[in-house]
């Protein structure tokens, strides 16, 4: 009897290891669950969100600089020769210090007035903002990648469905025509035309899923799977009511494209980057303070040393007078940058315009398209059937029903690619107009 429990035991505990070993292997993804999934494990999503962070990290370095420094420092030094003094015409020398010199001290910086600190913190500010938007744009892209992925990856899976059924449609042709052959209703050359359909269909279906293994790579890597995952996806190949409802989208372009923000930040940066070079034409007033421990002596017996203490405290002022025409270069380099990211940026606007025309008309055509191959898949399949119908009656030839299956899968496989096309025009719009 404990045997027996002993054997339920190691068999339950094998089934669950067996059954989670096969979930870690397959992976079922409608598309929200994919797009969930390339949000958390993306490599360029990651890159980017650790930027933000890095640019967050030099805006707190940029804050630093206007709070005190407080420095300590301590020194000992070991006089071989000590210094000497003359006092004399005689030159008679007479040695200072001792040949043990210790000193400490604590020193105190704080900037009153820096236009340099002050741009300085705003230019890493500006920074901040754009690696954040940085971030929306590589996330849009990524999403706007996966979901392409996803549909051609799909497409290209029902493409081989259309592929066996275009294959099993000709191996019973095949076999039949195989019968009539051997009962004299039809000729070798019938069987052979036959053989080459079969041929032909077979050649289309490793294509078919030749092409099924590089998508999904690709949509593997953009969700950061490994490639020995199998993945289910479970969307259907349609295109949905929100997809059909579009816009022109030009007011959009124009608020949420995350690539014109970008270039807007780049225009600030380079103008914050101008103020903080013409900061250096002003002058700058720090606080400074010092507090010193200091004693000499001969010898290494540090608690019988005189200790002696200094202190002060002040202000300075400092000011370029000159530096070799440095800043005027810096100052004409960074306005000839601002003239560069004005430009990039109405350039960006004008080839954005024309895209999303561009774009809105393939949308419209690509519609169109869906719905004469909808309708040829309607006429195709009523020519097959009927096709069939006179080939079994002895009226039609196999001519026929190869011509009519051959029609009803190009139309197939048209509708899957027109459908295909609509959608990835479609995120290419989202893209466009800043929507993800």
């Amino acid at each position: 009897m404990k045997l027996f429990k002993i054997g339920f035991v190691l068999f339950f505990c094998f089934f669950i290891c067996f059954q989670s070993a096969i979930s870690q292997d397959s992976i079922s993804l409608n598309l929200n669950s994919a797009l969930q999934l390339a949000l958390k494990k993306n490599s360029n999503i990651n890159i980017a969100k650790s930027q933000i962070y890095r640019s967050e990290f030099g805006l707190n370095e940029a804050k630093g600089a206007k709070y005190p420094k407080l420095f300590l420092n301590a020194s000992y030094y070991r006089n071989i020769d000590q210094p000497v003094i003359f006092f004399s015409e005689n030159n008679v020398p007479v040695k200072l210090g001792s040949e043990n010199d210790i000193s400490s001290s604590l020193s105190l910086n704080m900037p009153l007035f820096s236009r340099h600190n002050f741009y300085n913190k705003k230019l890493a500010s500006t920074k901040v903002a754009l690696q954040n938007e940085i971030y929306t744009g590589t996330k849009q892209s990524i999403l706007n990648a996966t979901k392409k992925a996803y549909f051609n990856y799909l497409v290209i899976q029902e493409i081989s469905k259309v592929q066996k059924s275009s294959l099993k449609n000709a191996g019973e042709i095949e076999i039949d025509i195989q019968k009539r052959v051997q009962k004299g209703v039809l000729t070798d050359f019938d069987l052979l035309t036959a053989k080459v359909q079969v041929a032909v269909a077979k050649n289309n279906l490793l294509e078919a899923q030749n092409n099924c293994i590089s998508a999904a790579n690709l949509l593997k890597l953009l969700l950061g799977l490994n490639t020995e995952i199998d993945l289910k996806l479970t969307e259907p190949v349609e295109i949905t009511e929100d997809e059909l409802a579009i816009d022109d989208g030009i007011n959009e372009l124009f608020k949420k494209n995350s690539e014109l923000k970008q270039l807007d930040f780049n225009a600030k940066i380079s103008e914050n980057q101008l103020k903080l070079t013409q900061s250096a034409y002003y002058p700058t007033l720090d606080i400074l303070g010092s507090y010193n421990y200091q004693a000499q002596a001969s010898n290494f017996n540090l608690s019988n040393y005189n200790w002696f203490k200094t202190s002060l405290v002040g202000l300075q002022l400092q000011y370029t007078i000159f530096n070799g025409a440095v800043t005027k270069n810096k100052i004409q380099q960074a306005e000839i940058l601002i003239k560069i990211a004005e430009e990039e940026k109405n350039y960006k606007q004008r080839e954005f315009q024309l895209n999303i025309h561009e774009l809105f008309s393939k949308l419209n055509f690509s519609k169109q398209k869906v719905e004469v191959q909808n309708e040829n898949i309607f006429l195709t399949s009523e020519a097959l059937s009927l096709a069939k119908k006179r080939y079994q009656l002895g009226i039609g030839t196999i001519l026929e029903v190869n011509d009519a299956e051959l029609s009803h899968t190009q139309a197939r496989l048209n509708r899957l690619q027109a459908i295909l096309n609509y959608k990835l025009t479609y995120y290419d719009y989202q893209l466009l107009i800043g929507k993800e």
